[in-house]
């Protein structure tokens, strides 16, 4: 069975990742909410930098509020 963890962008975000991976988690996930979080994609870099095998991905992401090089 997979399991992962679905989170917000916010300040110490990789920290959670790299616990997630610790404990097995097999998948990482942050999801987007413009104007309210971070930025989804920047928390996201900051977790593949601190991380080596948990898988990474975007939640849900927002086409109406992210230029489309962004989304």
């Amino acid at each position: 069975m997979r399991k992962g963890v679905v989170v917000t962008a916010r300040p110490g975000v990789e920290d959670l990742a790299v616990r997630a991976e610790e404990l097995g988690f097999s998948s990482f996930w942050v999801y987007d909410t413009p104007m309210v979080n971070g930025d989804p994609f920047i928390a996201l870099a900051l977790c593949a930098k601190a991380t080596t095998r948990i898988r990474l991905g975007i939640g849900v992401t927002s086409p109406f509020l992210r230029a489309a090089p962004a989304a």
